[in-house]
């Protein structure tokens, strides 16, 4: 990133923990950062577009952080504990971030609506991931339940170390918030209760997730129009029944799995068929 963007950024940054969104020109942020008005607008359409910029390049630094951290340590919860406390330090060293958040309900439109909604994705896939690898296929049922109550512990943790500005270590903490973790979703798995909410009642993921499958099932249609008649019907006929299950209230993931596998027995369109398996 260019370095007078990435300082107006971090003085914008501090400025809007302050002083609030709407309080903080764009002149006083130019000033701060040593920089021209006319060299803001070479970087930002605006202080809309400033306020999506910092909301993007703190997340997407937060999560990149974690993602290096994946191979650091064979045992999957102690990887996890490992990523919260590396979560925990970049929050202490930025909690101007955590600060806007919390005093600022700025409407941005579409732009930014998009944004928190891809970030919102890659932070439920992150989690996803995390506890299937410590849980394995046992918590898959209750996913959703478990991710929601993950982040709700960890979103209270970090609304109240920025509004109180409290002290802590790290290491410490993200330890409890793990363990504390572990005991909640050791209750779900434990209660054997029906789960609460699954993943087609996240509507807008699973409207992306419908968007992206199509695209799949049509790439793969595409490229059965040479092959044999015979060989050709019994894809499409496959490929007709995924569909059709696939647009249900409640798909069973058995057809949807058994239509996956049966394709996946077509050499041409064997790699195309294996990208089916994220949405399911």
């Amino acid at each position: 990133m260019d370095s007078k963007k990435k300082r107006m950024i971090e003085v914008s940054l501090k400025l809007f923990s302050e002083k609030g969104f709407h309080s903080t020109s764009i002149q006083e942020i130019a000033d701060q950062s040593d920089v021209s008005k006319g060299a803001f607008y070479l970087h930002f359409d605006s202080k809309d577009d400033l306020f999506v910029e910092i909301y993007k390049y703190y997340t997407e630094t937060v999560l990149q952080k974690l993602s290096n951290m994946h191979q650091e340590t064979g045992n999957p919860f102690d990887q996890f504990t490992k990523q919260v406390s590396a979560f925990l330090q970049l929050f202490k060293e930025h909690k101007e971030y955590l600060m806007m958040h919390f005093r600022e309900n700025v409407h941005l439109g579409d732009k930014k609506d998009e944004l928190i909604l891809n970030l919102h994705k890659q932070s439920y896939d992150w989690m996803e991931d995390r506890l299937i690898n410590i849980y394995g296929e046992e918590i898959k049922p209750y996913i959703v339940d478990a991710i929601i109550l993950t982040d709700g512990v960890m979103s209270g943790y970090f609304k109240w170390i920025a509004i109180h500005d409290l002290s802590f270590d790290p290491d410490q903490l993200a330890g409890y918030i793990t363990k504390n973790i572990d005991i909640l979703v050791q209750g779900i798995l434990t209660n054997s209760a029906s789960p609460v909410f699954q993943y087609q009642d996240l509507k807008r993921f699973k409207q992306r997730s419908d968007q992206s499958f199509q695209a799949v099932i049509e790439q793969i249609k595409s490229q059965i129009t040479d092959l044999e008649r015979g060989e050709r019907q019994q894809i499409e006929e496959a490929l007709h029944v995924l569909e059709e299950e696939w647009q249900k209230q409640e798909p069973k993931q058995i057809i949807i799995q058994s239509m996956i596998e049966h394709l996946e027995s077509y050499a041409t369109i064997k790699p195309i068929v294996q990208s089916l398996k994220k949405y399911v």
